[in-house]
């Protein structure tokens, strides 16, 4: 069974009270918790104090913070609202300058890739609107770009734990953009970007709370856009935010590491809702995601496709593993013809056909209700002149299918629209695919294409099964039942 790491967060630990400061005695918080993210008292400010090696958060008056801002320290707590008239150190009018400050305290003291404190950016509730253009006055500037450390974007949203995705007490902090999020040269625009800059900076430890998500685009007609694009970053904690429909792909989380939580997703259109391709570590939990792409989730050993300006081109590996631990996930009515499915693993990523890839796949205890296919296991994308190597190790256990309009569970060494009949492309050679189904379908009711002469190993709960194949395809809509 796969065991996630989730990140672990660094306590330090003293206290440590500055001689010469004229406030009153600062309140002390831990100097890296995420949580540490509610408001200040009024007319106080938080800081990352360090006098040495201890380390802490203080909260403390605004009389003092000149004093300790000379001294190196600098303020975590940063506050955006629309109703800000004069923005000063720690108060914002736009995501966009916030985000700024906090970039240029990073760099000013040197912590570019790791970070004594977490800065949180606290957005109060409203509608952000963003351009991609030159933005001005109360507009953000989309993407928001962030590529230093430890940076908590915290909006209001509170949801209830249901595919409602409505706000507990009608609160809402909306990111929108003022026109539809555009198609740059095939790259769809993102809202929020995490980069890790190769050898430079990097947007590690990103927390993304609280928001709702707009692409302006309406799911009926058309896509573009992405809600979060990652790229090389690690350790991003994405929690509790409502991506709204016409993205093309909600989240596309890139060579990392993040945990994706308690999400909502919903509005058809779109290549995947939450897209995971590594080298990395992934954990999707406790997310709602209605009609959304042609899978609901997909993982990927890794991927090459083009970047957009500003973020630097993905070197591919010769050889890529990626860990997924797939749980409680409601993931419904992904009917896309013809291959709409609520959980996809690819052996072979995308534009990184010469690279061999290992996915290794824990998926427990999600509904997977009314998709075409419940979970797809395949090539996905080799090429004719390339290895066509790629490894799937995939552990079911406790899932819940539903529905499903074609099957639960479809396992082919080529792409799947070949096993359906519906294309003609290379199947892989030499890879193996291990299943542990634990019960939660029969191996006598999925559908597979496992043929001969291509030296491939298929091994299902411990046995190794014979070449064959076996499908019932209808290409038909599906049929509510």
């Amino acid at each position: 069974m796969l065991t996630i790491h989730l990140r672990t967060l660094v306590l330090a630990t003293g206290i440590s009270v500055l001689a010469g400061c004229t406030g009153d005695v600062p309140t002390v918080h831990d100097a890296r918790e995420p949580g540490a993210s509610l408001e200040p008292a009024v007319g106080k400010v938080r800081i990352c104090h360090q006098p040495g090696r201890t380390t802490r958060i203080l909260e403390i008056g605004v009389a003092d913070l000149a004093y300790h801002l000379a001294h190196g320290d600098y303020i975590t707590t940063l506050q955006v609202s629309q109703a800000v008239q004069s923005a000063d150190a720690a108060h914002f009018a736009t995501i966009s300058d916030a985000l700024a400050a906090a970039r240029a305290s990073r760099v000013a003291a040197g912590e570019t890739s790791t970070a004594a404190c977490r800065i949180t950016i606290l957005v109060s509730a409203g509608t952000y609107q963003g351009t991609t253009g030159a933005a001005s006055g109360a507009l953000e500037h989309f993407p928001l770009m962030v590529d230093v450390p430890d940076i908590t974007l915290h909006g209001v949203l509170v949801m209830t734990h249901d595919i409602s995705g409505h706000s507990v007490d009608g609160a809402e902090t909306v990111l929108t953009p003022a026109e539809p999020l555009p198609i740059v040269d095939g790259v769809s625009t993102p809202i929020i970007i995490a980069n890790a800059h190769p050898g430079g900076s990097a947007g590690n430890g990103l927390v993304v709370q609280g928001f709702v998500f707009q692409s302006g685009h309406d799911p009926d007609v058309d896509a573009g856009g992405q809600g979060i694009l990652a790229l090389r970053a690690t350790g991003l904690t994405i929690r509790g935010n409502r991506f709204e429909g016409g993205f093309t792909e909600s989240l596309d989380l890139r060579a990392g590491s993040s945990d994706v939580i308690g999400n909502h997703l919903s509005g058809t259109a779109g290549t995947c809702d939450v897209c995971l391709a590594g080298p990395g570590t992934f954990l999707a939990q406790d997310n709602f995601l209605l009609a959304g792409g042609i899978p609901g989730i997909a993982v990927s050993p890794t991927v090459r496709i083009p970047e957009p300006a500003g973020v630097e081109p993905f070197v591919l590996p010769a050889t890529a593993e990626t860990w997924a631990l797939i749980r409680t996930n409601d993931v419904r009515d992904h009917q896309r013809i013809p291959v709409g499915v609520g959980i996809r693993i690819d052996a072979v990523g995308v534009g990184a056909a010469n690279v061999h890839g290992t996915v290794h796949a824990d998926v427990e205890d999600n509904l997977l209700l009314n998709n075409r296919f419940g979970i797809i296991v395949h090539a996905a994308f080799p090429t004719a002149v390339t290895d066509r190597r790629g490894d799937v190790d995939l552990t079911l256990n406790g899932n819940d299918f539903e529905g499903s309009c074609e099957a639960n569970l479809l396992v082919a060494f080529a792409r799947h629209t070949t096993v359906l009949g519906l294309a003609n492309t290379p199947y892989l050679l030499n890879s193996t695919f291990r299943l542990t189904l634990n019960d939660d379908v029969s191996w006598d009711d999925v559908w597979y294409g496992h043929p001969d002469g291509f030296g491939n190993t298929l091994v299902v709960d411990g046995n190794v099964i014979a070449n064959g194949s076996r499908q019932f395809y209808n290409p038909a809509p599906c049929v509510a039942g």
